[in-house]
């Protein structure tokens, strides 16, 4: 198995954690590193929407609804065997509908909850045929975007891949994020082996993210994703042929919002929430995708503070149990 295969193989099962209900929203750029240069100008779109059921929102007397719409867009700008750029655009939108206020503060909560972004990514294959890149992205995830600085974040990651062998490579990182859901504004640093010994097993072992997939059967794919400090998948798709496929998933995921009014800049509206997924897929050769899924969502909180160790309990919302549908559309031309 060759390395640039190896390398495809793990992209594409990134791929999967990417889709709008995935738990690394906005990090298209980030693992677009790892694909084999092609020299094709290939754009990828996906769109998807959720449906949240009414829930109670717990010591208040009213409900919490939801709906849940995203769109991204990847469009090369330049591409050619050794060095490429590409730009990245996102939005997403969280329709709320709810009579709940903020504790603490008495304030209503934002009945929408907007996250916009732009970015830009590039990298270069050295002679010693060592890669590095970089992407940057300008978002601002609140229920005003773009209206001041206070509702904007700066995302940055440096990039090397070494090679190591026929299909194994190094991987070193670097990472800026003000909106980062743990250590905002620190740098960090960051290694890992990408591992591949055949074509039904590949892994990113290394901190500050691990990535496992494995085909234990030909027609059955499992997959873990796992990053800092509430970001966990585990979920597998089974092949019925004539391009349809079954899917199911854990995941542990969250969000960062800049409320606007808020009373200290540094604050920020967490969300947080686990979800049992199960769907089925269907793709044409020709590169797109559509997909269907419920599932039932728990442990659904909003809160608003620094950080989740020391703030969790400060203006928080409690959302009751409850099931959800999504529907997701993916194609690349």
């Amino acid at each position: 198995m060759s390395r640039r295969t190896a390398i495809k193989a793990v992209l594409l099962s990134l791929g999967v954690l990417l889709s709008p209900a995935g738990t690394a929203r906005g990090q298209e750029g980030f693992f677009r590193w790892f694909q084999p240069f092609t020299g094709e100008r290939e754009i990828s779109v996906e769109a998807g929407g959720e449906y949240a059921s009414r829930g109670e929102v717990r010591k208040q007397e009213t409900g919490y609804e939801e709906t849940r719409g995203v769109f991204s867009l990847l469009v090369p700008l330049a591409a050619g065997p050794e060095s490429e750029w590409a730009a990245t655009a996102r939005t997403s939108l969280r329709s709320i509908r709810t009579g709940a206020i903020l504790p603490d503060t008495g304030e209503s909560f934002p009945p929408e909850l907007w996250d916009l972004s732009l970015g830009a990514v590039h990298r270069r294959r050295l002679d010693n045929h060592w890669i590095v890149g970089g992407n940057l992205t300008l978002a601002s995830p609140s229920d005003r975007p773009f209206s001041g600085w206070d509702q904007t974040s700066v995302n940055f990651n440096g990039f090397l891949q070494v090679p190591s062998g026929r299909s194994n490579a190094w991987l070193f990182f670097l990472n800026y994020a003000s909106n980062r859901e743990f250590a905002p504004h620190v740098p960090i640093p960051g290694a890992a082996y990408l591992y591949a010994p055949s074509r039904d097993f590949s892994a990113l072992l290394g901190a500050p993210l691990l990535f496992v997939n494995w085909r234990p059967a030909g027609r059955l794919n499992l997959r873990g994703f796992y990053f800092p400090i509430h970001t966990v998948f585990l979920g597998g798709e089974y092949e019925l042929g004539g391009g349809w496929k079954l899917f199911s998933s854990y995941r542990w995921e969250n969000d960062r919002y800049y409320r606007y009014g808020r009373e200290k800049r540094e604050q920020r509206l967490f969300w947080y929430e686990q979800r049992l997924e199960t769907g089925i897929a269907w793709s044409t050769g020709s590169g797109i995708e559509l997909a269907l899924s419920g599932g039932y969502a728990w442990d659904r909180f909003f809160f608003e503070g620094k950080n989740y160790g020391d703030d969790r309990t400060d203006n928080r919302l409690d959302i009751s149990d409850g099931p959800f549908l999504t529907a997701r559309f993916r194609a690349r031309f």
